[in-house]
């Protein structure tokens, strides 16, 4: 089936669904009034956090990652967000003004990932989400549009044309869209079936240490709001697309790569893998699935793949299964807790 056809019928689900419709209109009702202009000066640390879970967004999953790493300066996000929602000034300058890294109102974590549904909730008729799944869709439909050097402002105003064109051919909003280009994305162009059915699978494995696997979630978190303080982070940069901390978590074929990240002086490619309470030999196959799939996929011309383990502990099986793989260094980490009473 073509996928025009799949994305009709797509839309006619979603539209017709009433449930969605009602959550949609909550959602709006919400968090457009928090983050109005007019209410910004009283946004909340907590407030702006609550619109990253998608428990209380229920579109955009995966977004609370960057939570803590944007929310580090309140007044720094008050006066950006000011500046995205400021309707007195062009998007495209708006969006200018914030993107990309280097501007001095940019601010870390705060990408087109997240910027662009708060627009849409703040001025739901005028702004769709431009994220992964919106390019996915698109480019599913064969209506992505070619870049050639152009900032993200200039980027957006182009692909707000073509969704808002969508919107106005398959009667919908464009919160409702957003939610078809969603359904769109994670369908297979060939097969046709969801893609990710068998991720689980593919990355299963035996929890061996708990104590290791909750340290090493939270270390992943830590890594990425310190990355700049860390040793890594002084010769490698985690990958970032117009603002959003796309290197965290990052999807392929294959699952997701804990950590992915580039380097400076030669623009090699990093793949790391956090061991996570896995066997040594479960965390070092991962990994060279992954630097695999990064060299197939994502390498261009001389560029290499290395890989990076960060364990809890480095037992002997591990050392050498990692000395056996040319590119692959292992690291370990060790988290120091005190108690000091208060006299």
């Amino acid at each position: 089936m073509e996928m025009e056809e799949v994305f009709k019928q797509i839309c006619e689900r979603v539209r017709s669904d009433e449930h969605r419709l009602a959550g949609d209109q909550e959602l709006i009702a919400k968090y457009g009034s928090l983050f109005h202009p007019s209410n910004l000066n009283a946004l909340t640390r907590e407030q702006f956090k609550s619109f990253l879970s998608f428990k209380n967004n229920k579109h955009w999953w995966a977004i609370h990652r960057q939570g803590n790493l944007i929310t580090r300066d309140m007044d720094r996000l008050r006066s950006a967000l000011k500046i995205l929602l400021d309707e007195k000034e062009p998007i495209k300058e708006r969006l200018d003004r914030l993107f990309p890294r280097g501007q001095p109102n940019y601010i870390r974590g705060l990408g087109r990932a997240i910027a662009t549904p708060i627009l849409l909730v703040v001025y739901p008729d005028k702004y769709p989400v431009y994220n992964s799944k919106s390019e996915a869709g698109l480019k599913k439909l064969g209506l992505h549009p070619e870049f050639w050097g152009e900032g993200f402002g200039e980027r957006y105003v182009k692909v707000r044309g073509i969704i808002c064109d969508l919107v106005e051919r398959y009667d919908m909003s464009l919160l409702q869209i957003d939610g078809a280009f969603g359904q769109l994305a994670d369908i297979d162009s060939e097969t046709g079936m969801v893609e990710g059915e068998e991720e689980a699978e593919i990355e299963g494995y035996e929890i061996e240490s708990w104590q290791d696997f909750g340290l090493e979630s939270h270390l992943e978190e830590f890594l990425v709001e310190n990355w700049e303080k860390t040793s890594l982070g002084k010769r490698y940069s985690l990958l970032e697309e117009d603002g959003d901390m796309t290197g965290q978590q990052y999807t392929t074929s294959m699952g997701r790569i804990d950590l992915l990240a580039r380097e400076k002086k030669t623009g090699d490619w990093v793949v790391i893998e956090l061991k996570k309470g896995r066997p040594g030999s479960s965390v070092v196959g991962q990994l060279t699935t992954y630097m695999t799939w990064v060299k197939r996929n994502l390498t261009r011309g001389e560029e290499q793949v290395k890989g990076v383990i960060i364990a809890g502990e480095a037992d002997e099986k591990l050392k050498y299964a990692v000395e056996a793989i040319p590119g692959v260094q292992l690291f370990t980490y060790s988290v120091k807790f005190n108690l000091q009473q208060v006299s």
